[in-house]
């Protein structure tokens, strides 16, 4: 690779992790959902959701009814279902949660609608956690 061609290079994301993928507030979406990148949702989604070691943002107007597998979920808009997280589960002050959440942080702000269980556990690095993809 000449020099030239390496200056006008762009430079990589230091970050290992992938661009985030987003459902806008226009798309309602139903199914089974994997990636290998963090997603944040606008729309509707139904169905189950499986993120390994990456993250999700349910975001304001954002309306989710599925199992959730992921690191750390934010959830800012409505969900409705379990969620096994290996990292931290947020449940703004404008969120809305129902269903049972597994994860080793959780943390729920003064003005948000929760009704489940919360089931504390230690930090695993293991993407299958809690969820059986039906195979």
């Amino acid at each position: 690779m000449s020099k030239e061609i390496e200056k006008n290079k762009i430079p990589e994301k230091e970050s290992s992790s992938p661009i985030s993928s987003r459902l806008g507030p226009s798309f309602s979406l139903k199914g089974e959902l994997w990636g290998n990148a963090d997603l944040i949702i606008q729309g509707q989604f139904n169905g189950s959701i499986n993120l390994g070691q990456h993250d999700l943002v349910v975001e304001r107007g954002g309306k989710v009814k599925a199992d959730i597998q992921g690191k750390n979920i934010t959830i800012d808009g409505e969900v409705e279902g379990n969620i096994h997280a290996s990292g931290k589960v947020f449940i703004s002050q404008k969120g809305k949660m129902t269903g049972d959440i597994q994860a080793p942080k959780v943390s729920i702000m003064d003005g948000a609608q929760f009704k489940g269980s919360v089931k504390m556990k230690e930090a695993t690095s293991s993407p299958g956690i809690g969820i059986d993809k039906g195979s």
